[in-house]
């Protein structure tokens, strides 16, 4: 949950899906990168980070997503 749209209600649905893709890309990235330095298990760590913000981007795909702390 890297991003501040976990702490608000009141968000544009585009802007929550561009924050999410984003932190799936940057995700992806550093998984790629770590996994090319040799060390696997913080690129499985950001592997399940992406996951998750794959989970989160079909939630608000579906209309089911909800801030976490808001």
């Amino acid at each position: 949950m890297p991003a501040s749209r976990h702490f608000t209600n009141d968000q544009n649905p585009d802007d929550v899906r561009a924050q999410i893709e984003a932190d799936i890309a940057a995700a992806r990235g550093s998984q790629r990168d770590l996994q090319a330095a040799g060390q696997n298990l913080y690129a499985d760590r950001m592997g399940a980070a992406a996951d998750e913000a794959l989970d989160e981007l079909n939630a608000l795909n579906r209309g089911s997503w909800n801030p976490k702390h808001a």
